[in-house]
């Protein structure tokens, strides 16, 4: 079977660092690379040339990859019209994709109903879904520390999108079989859905040697949400104090990088926590090769517990490092404990410091750990996420 021309479609701007963004110009890469005519449809929010902000991905234009930047006339105040805007353009350049007889490939799941909904289209929509939006909009409120109360309606909606979605699309990739169970047990069973976890860059041909920073550094890489579980590992560091925290990301003025350091002043930290904000690719590798461990402490949600697949456990395999990660049924689909990491009980910042105290006095074990998240990591490329993913569309096109 061949592999239909590809429209990765994503309302985000352009360049961007944060989880999805990478994701998704990350795999629409791979898919180009792999030989598949792909396109990939962003917004335009960055003066400069595509040629000039691939490379902030690592990519550059020999990947063979078209990326399309729509205007969506950003401007102060204006909080609903680039969305809209967006969604409009996009809405017609996958119609006219599609009765070309391309495939569409998105995680939008307004896109994604409105594009099923037209009548007499051709082609295929695979939706790519990354949580059950209606369960992430249901305890939103909690994951993010809004105090957001959902609204009736709008639940419903989402309910509805996902129904039809989960019906009509032509497949249904998921990154966790957990996000898979959920919607077979909200709809009923469906053909033509595959799990197809997140990916990371290859890893070197050589395990990376150990860390030799000192003091020992433990390092956090990605959003600063409450579910992310950056509070308890703050916690937690106050009772290793052997070691050097380094927190990456979060945006200077954003409340949730405010509540972090004020958390990190509390325990009296400030003399060994490294908080620089949002860094670049380069940065975070650079950070990854000091780093004596690494930590993805997220809480227990009803999302997290079954829906996530964050970025940074495959790059931190890829990179040769130890993983201490929160023991969740998402986790496990990756992980095994004490083989390619060690799990712990989410939200337990006490069980969080044991861990690293037990990673950072045995070296062997810690050794053993990289080891084998490492060989593991090569499962995990962008390179074999688009392998899997060209099957899938190949099938849906047929």
């Amino acid at each position: 079977m061949t592999t239909p021309p590809i429209l990765v479609i994503a309302d985000i701007r352009f360049p961007m660092q944060r989880a999805n963004g990478v994701q998704t110009v990350k795999t629409a890469a791979a898919l180009a690379r792999g030989g598949a005519r792909t396109r990939l449809l962003v917004r335009h929010s960055d003066p400069r040339p595509t040629a000039e902000l691939l490379p902030l991905f690592g990519l550059d234009g020999s990947q063979g990859l078209e990326v399309v930047r729509l205007r969506v006339l950003h401007r102060a105040g204006a909080f609903h019209l680039p969305r809209a805007v967006f969604l409009a353009r996009a809405l017609l350049a996958g119609a006219r994709w599609m009765r070309g007889g391309g495939l569409v490939f998105t995680r939008d799941l307004q896109l994604a109903d409105l594009l099923l909904r037209l009548r007499g289209r051709r082609g295929a929509l695979v939706y790519e879904a990354h949580a059950v939006e209606a369960v992430m909009y249901a305890e939103r409120g909690a994951l993010y520390g809004t105090g957001e109360r959902p609204a009736a309606a709008k639940a419903e909606r989402l309910r509805a999108r996902e129904h039809c979605v989960w019906r009509k699309a032509d497949a249904v990739v998921t990154t966790t079989a957990g996000i898979r169970d959920s919607f077979g047990e909200a709809f009923g069973p469906r053909p033509r859905v595959q799990v197809v976890p997140n990916g990371c860059d290859p890893p070197p041909l050589a395990l990376p040697a150990p860390s030799t920073a000192a003091p020992p550094r433990v390092l956090y890489a990605g959003q600063l949400y409450p579910w992310k579980g950056v509070d308890v590992l703050v916690e937690a560091m106050a009772a290793v104090p052997e070691a050097r925290l380094v927190i990456l990301g979060g945006l200077e003025g954003e409340r949730d990088l405010l509540r972090v350091r004020a958390l990190v002043q509390r325990h009296g930290l400030e003399g060994r926590c490294e908080m620089p904000g949002t860094v670049g690719p380069e940065r975070v590798r650079d950070e990854l090769a000091q780093a004596a461990v690494v930590v993805v402490p997220v809480l227990r949600t009803a999302m997290t517990e079954r829906h996530t697949s964050p970025l940074k456990v495959f790059e931190a395999m890829a990179a040769g490092r130890p993983l201490v990660v929160s023991d969740l049924p998402s986790s496990r689909e990756v992980l095994r404990p004490d083989d390619n990491a060690l799990l712990v009980p989410p939200g337990d910042a006490p069980a969080l410091a044991a861990a690293l105290r037990r990673l950072l006095a045995d070296a062997p074990l810690a050794a053993r750990l990289a080891e084998r998240g490492w060989r593991d990591a090569a499962g995990y490329t962008w390179d074999a996420r688009a392998r899997a993913l060209r099957a899938v569309f190949a099938e849906a096109a047929a």
